[in-house]
């Protein structure tokens, strides 16, 4: 691994920290999910940093990023991203993210066009109506999904690293070490601003296909399994093709919501191939 640097840009009236590999190279900025930061991505970074200049921000409320004060909506966190694009002089840089990061990397390609010549999603927060946010073990209603998980991050947040890495190991069988401690210390971080609001947060996009319909950029789409705890079905992937046109659907069998952990190697592969599309 290179010399990573890390810094601070003031945008949308806070402080939002992030990590940068550098280079005078394309750039790609990576989105993390709830409860994570930016060094969550750090095995990807690792796999792209000779070739690209990767961009890995702490969200509002997470990481070393100041907190929300309660705003934790995505018009917000993608105002955080745009005006970050902005100040840094970033060009166009391709935009994606996992979970909730995601969702504010749709949020940015359909309110900033001009933001971003390309996004990718994994496993992004869209479902279908009526449809639970999560399946296998976790399909039940979004509230309380979301509950659950705010308690099981908030044990994490208080508990001895070496239980941490017990759990961790449990929800993340095959994930390795290097994934394993930014996961534990990234839930160490999240501010208890956060957690409040997501105690009282509900759909992150509750007219997620409009929203899709606004986008223009080219689109890469992860997908895992519901049986396996995913969000994303294939019929969920269905009705995005209808409204993104030319959307890249990924389908990486047998993974769970964190498709990059389950499935590296695949994930990698296609994530490598539709940056290089972009930039070629």
């Amino acid at each position: 691994m290179n010399q990573w640097m890390d810094g601070y840009v003031q945008a949308n009236g806070i402080r939002i920290h992030y990590y940068r590999t550098g280079g005078d190279k394309p750039q790609v900025i990576f989105n993390h999910g709830a409860f994570d930061d930016g060094l969550c991505w750090t095995r990807v970074a690792k796999e792209l940093e000779d070739d690209y200049d990767v961009i890995m921000f702490d969200a509002r409320g997470h990481g070393l990023s100041d907190i929300g004060e309660g705003d934790y909506e995505s018009e917000t966190r993608a105002k955080d991203l745009s005006e970050a694009i902005t100040v840094m002089g970033l060009d166009k840089p391709v935009v994606g993210g996992h979970s909730l990061g995601a969702d504010v990397s749709m949020q940015l390609a359909a309110l900033y066009p001009d933001q971003t010549r390309g996004i990718f999603l994994e496993d992004p927060p869209v479902v279908l109506p009526g449809e639970p946010m999560f399946g296998g073990d976790f399909d039940m209603e979004g509230d309380k999904v979301i509950k659950m998980m705010t308690r099981i991050m908030t044990l994490i947040k208080i508990m001895p690293i070496f239980l941490g890495k017990l759990m961790a190991k449990k929800m993340m069988p095959v994930s390795p070490e290097e994934e394993i401690i930014p996961w534990i210390m990234a839930k160490k971080r999240v501010n208890k601003d956060f957690f409040q609001s997501m105690k009282e947060m509900g759909a992150p996009n509750p007219d997620p296909f409009d929203l899709a319909s606004k986008i223009a950029v080219p689109v890469l789409l992860f997908r895992g399994d519901r049986d396996s705890g995913a969000i994303v079905s294939e019929e969920v992937a269905g009705e995005m093709s209808k409204v993104i046109p030319g959307l890249e659907v990924v389908h990486l069998a047998g993974a769970s919501h964190d498709i990059r952990r389950a499935r590296f190697d695949g994930y990698m592969s296609s994530l490598k191939k539709f940056i290089n599309n972009i930039y070629s």
